[in-house]
């Protein structure tokens, strides 16, 4: 069994424990869900002081994203909090009615873009040589440790082990083979007020987009109101949980 930080930051390197030989079926996928969402990329931050390596801090190192999730609706909606350098974006896909649009709010004035949006929704997935490692502790909650192993990087997995809710997943780059395999934290994604429970449809309506909590004005827009993407190109895709999650 391992413990693994109290916090969202990883150390900069840790060591592989043995893998369990304990045969588990793989995780169950939530399909429905809200949660927050909190990412650090452990290569912009110093190994030793954890301060940003750039004196600017930019890019940001930790986003924090509000998420409602919707998969067999066909719904999804990305919260970004504003940070230091970025302002905050609610990004919602409708792939139920072919349309998506992202708000944005620039020195207290928002503004807003739609496209259609003719694409599947993209289905989560956790791979299917997923390895259960073992028990963990991670963020004081007891964890059931998956893995992905793909030769020099890791998708190392944690879920709470009572009841299968996401606590953290990080991307490592294996540093060194020997007797033990010493790995670097690329990118992590902790979750927190993880609720297994499908959000209501008022949810993904640009009234919600608007009103949500990461903007500080309480203006409104309407869908006419957002500016159409330029031959209805759409938007990049928000992976919010590595690729296993993404909309």
């Amino acid at each position: 069994e391992s413990t693994i930080g109290s916090d969202a930051q990883q150390p900069a390197t840790s060591t592989f424990q043995h893998v369990a030989s304990v045969h588990k079926q793989r995780p169950a996928l939530h399909l429905a869900f809200s949660a927050r969402i909190e990412t650090t990329a452990h290569q912009l931050l110093d190994d030793v002081t954890s301060a940003h390596v750039n004196e600017d801090g930019y890019p940001p190192a930790v986003r924090t994203r509000t998420v409602y999730y919707d998969y067999p609706s066909r719904r999804a909606r990305i919260d970004d909090h504003a940070t230091e350098h970025t302002p905050p974006k609610s990004s919602v896909r409708r792939y139920d009615v072919q349309i998506e649009w992202e708000v944005t709010e620039l020195e207290g004035e928002k503004e807003c873009h739609k496209s259609r949006l003719i694409d599947a929704m993209p289905f989560p997935r956790f791979p299917p040589n997923f390895i259960y490692v073992g028990p963990a502790h991670v963020r004081g909650k007891t964890c059931e440790h998956w893995r992905e192993d793909l030769g020099d990087e890791t998708v190392e997995y944690f879920q709470e082990a009572d009841t299968g809710y996401p606590v953290r997943l990080t991307t490592e780059s294996v540093e060194f083979v020997n007797l033990t395999r010493v790995t670097r934290p690329l990118m992590s994604y902790d979750v927190f007020d993880f609720v297994a429970e499908t959000p209501p449809e008022e949810a993904f309506r640009i009234k919600a987009s608007c009103e949500a909590p990461i903007f500080e004005s309480t203006e409104m827009l309407t869908i006419q109101q957002c500016e159409r993407v330029v031959q209805d190109m759409g938007f990049p895709y928000i992976h919010f949980l590595h690729s296993y999650f993404y909309t």
